[in-house]
């Protein structure tokens, strides 16, 4: 009975911090604008953001296997309110990236440790069902955020949209406080070594699981940093750019729950470069696109890769975390992604000046193919 508690509080919580997070999507790049950053400006302030994840989280799964879950959900949806106020207030392509710093650090004490939980108490060849009935909150979550920001964005204006962050980010902050149990890890006693990195990394699994991670992170950094840039420039408007970006990962969501099953009755390795492939297909034909309706079609098969890699990846990063600590391995499994989400919009911003916007896009379905023939290799290496 506790279990599913700790799983309904940290969903319902999870969903409004990313709804929260997502109202932004579509004003991000447009408010960027306004202060004077030029594509490599906008490449820095969407990284800055992963730079500070990427920094953090390993450290917090560590802390947060010998200490506790709670405290650092707490503390990084704290951060979270309090950075929507930050985004008003700055002027410059300077302070942006600043705040996106402080933003980043919120982020690392929230995701990868609300997965460690749900990972704690995920049932032995349960994971992959447990893991996408979890990941639906975090897609459905900032699918939605972005389709609201683009319609408050066209209806109030910028500011609003980030005071809406901040208010979602403290309703979640309030939920975990008043219903999360103290003790949300009853399995810490099991994790008495926290293993290095470089013991982990031994493992051709995760080695394939962090490349997947890593290059879907660079191709739909592409997306979430420069489709709005691309969709404005066809004359569509941003209550529909929202809805764009939206889009595929709102499919994503509703198929994580359906897909997260399959993992648990297929091999979730095959899952994992299938569904990485099909994300990436997309991109390279998106320079191509003339209209709100390609676009659109594009974003829904980019959510159906989604749907089939996610739920599996995770599954088998809970497997790694049974032996290595599940904060410790869940940190560097979304570290691999922030990662991603550095190199990826900062390039691809590069890029953008040096060859054009189309190119963006051909960069990332470059980058994303690539890693699914390195994660196709380890994979089937360690079934060998």
């Amino acid at each position: 009975m506790q279990h599913k508690r700790i799983f309904f509080v940290l969903f319902v919580a999870l969903f409004v911090a990313m709804l929260g997070m997502g109202v932004i999507a579509p004003t991000m790049p447009l408010y960027a604008k306004t202060v004077g950053a030029t594509g490599i400006g906008l490449g820095l302030i969407y990284s800055a953001f992963s730079i500070s994840r990427m920094v953090f989280m390993p450290m917090a799964g560590k802390l947060s296997d010998r200490r506790g879950r709670k405290i650092f959900i707490i503390s990084g949806l704290v951060i979270y309110t309090l950075a929507s106020l930050g985004y008003i207030w700055s002027s410059s392509v300077v302070q942006l990236v600043w705040i996106r710093l402080i933003h980043g650090i919120g982020s690392a004490m929230i995701v990868p440790i609300a997965a460690a939980v749900i990972g704690d108490i995920s049932p032995k060849g349960e994971e992959g069902s447990m893991m996408g009935n979890f990941n639906v909150a975090l897609f459905l979550g900032f699918g939605t955020g972005p389709l609201l920001g683009g319609f408050v964005l066209d209806a109030v204006g910028m500011a609003s949209v980030f005071y809406l962050m901040g208010g979602l980010s403290f309703v979640a902050l309030l939920l975990v406080i008043f219903f999360l149990p103290e003790k949300v890890n009853n399995r810490i006693q099991k994790y008495p070594s926290i293993s290095p990195f470089r013991t982990i990394w031994q493992h051709n699994i995760f080695k394939g699981v962090l490349i997947f991670r890593f290059s879907n992170a660079v191709a739909r950094g592409s997306v979430t940093a420069f489709l709005p840039v691309f969709a404005a420039k066809l004359g569509i408007s941003p209550s529909k750019i929202g809805f764009l970006v939206s889009v595929n990962i709102l499919l994503t969501a509703v198929l994580q729950h359906f897909f997260g099953k399959l993992a648990d009755r297929v091999s979730r390795s095959f899952l994992v470069v299938v569904g990485n492939i099909v994300v990436v297909v997309p991109l390279l034909v998106t320079p191509y696109a003339k209209s709100f309706s390609d676009l659109l079609f594009l974003g829904i098969i980019m959510g159906l890769g989604s749907g089939l890699a996610f739920p599996a990846a995770a599954a088998l990063a809970t497997e790694q975390g049974r032996s290595h600590g599940m904060g410790n391995v869940m940190g560097y499994f979304n570290q691999s992604m922030s990662l991603g989400m550095i190199v990826g919009p900062i390039v691809a911003g590069w890029v953008m000046d040096l060859l054009g916007l189309s190119v963006v896009f051909i960069f990332g379905g470059i980058v994303g193919i690539l890693g699914s023939s390195f994660c196709a290799y380890f994979m089937i290496h360690q079934s060998r």
